[in-house]
């Protein structure tokens, strides 16, 4: 009968945790390096996230700059509408901004050409609003940060989940290595069969992940 602790057992148990060291090693180098990379992803969205959100906020400021300005300009066309003042009304016409100039003007052909009248009596003539193309923008860049804030958010889950493979993969060295120096080859053969299932039940996780390139 064939002694359980032969030498020739024993090199073959050794053999097989020497590569499952080896390919956990590459594995947990790997897992490391994918993690550092979604990293810089994450912190990559972000900061370009951000830039982009500083950036809408500035346009919006000056979209209600300009749209305070339409307004101030409007109130005071009013005004001299309500007294016919023809001249005041151009001089105020000339300095709307383009875009408001535009929907002034769409506005303006809703109503009759005297509007003394209707300013008296009120209620007071609907505002035309028109859209600046700071306002456009700055809603383009906020759609974008929202989409670099998701793709920050995805890429820190994957980081975190290659981290978590490290972990498995740590335990799975540990134990390959106390087979070493285990007292019976039941023990090692034990401890080497716990860390292949480990092995091949990391190996899928991490065959599932989406993987990172420079």
């Amino acid at each position: 009968m064939a002694d359980p602790d032969s030498p020739s057992r024993n090199r073959r148990l050794e053999t097989v945790a020497s590569i499952m060291l080896a390919a956990a090693g590459v594995a947990s180098a790997w897992a490391t390096y994918q993690s550092s990379l979604w990293g810089g992803i994450q912190a990559s969205s972000y900061a370009t996230g951000s830039a982009r959100v500083t950036e809408a906020a500035r346009l919006e400021l000056q979209a209600g700059q300009k749209a305070g300005m339409d307004t101030a300009l409007y109130m005071a066309w009013l005004s001299a509408a309500a007294v016919d003042d023809r001249e005041l009304m151009t001089f105020y016409e000339r300095r709307f901004a383009p875009g408001f100039r535009k929907v002034f003007a769409e506005w303006r052909a809703q109503y009759p050409e005297d509007l003394r009248g209707q300013v008296r009596q009120g209620p007071a003539v609907p505002l035309p609003r028109a859209e600046h193309p700071e306002s456009r923008e700055a809603s383009r860049l906020r759609e974008d940060a929202s989409n670099l804030f998701s793709k920050a958010d995805k890429a820190n889950a994957t980081g975190d989940r290659y981290v978590a493979s490290t972990v498995i993969l740590a335990l799975i060295l540990f134990l390959l290595g106390i087979s070493t120096v285990a007292r019976s080859e039941r023990q090692r053969r034990l401890l080497v069969i716990l860390a292949g299932g480990l092995g091949v039940a990391v190996l899928v996780f991490l065959l599932r992940l989406p993987v990172a390139s420079l």
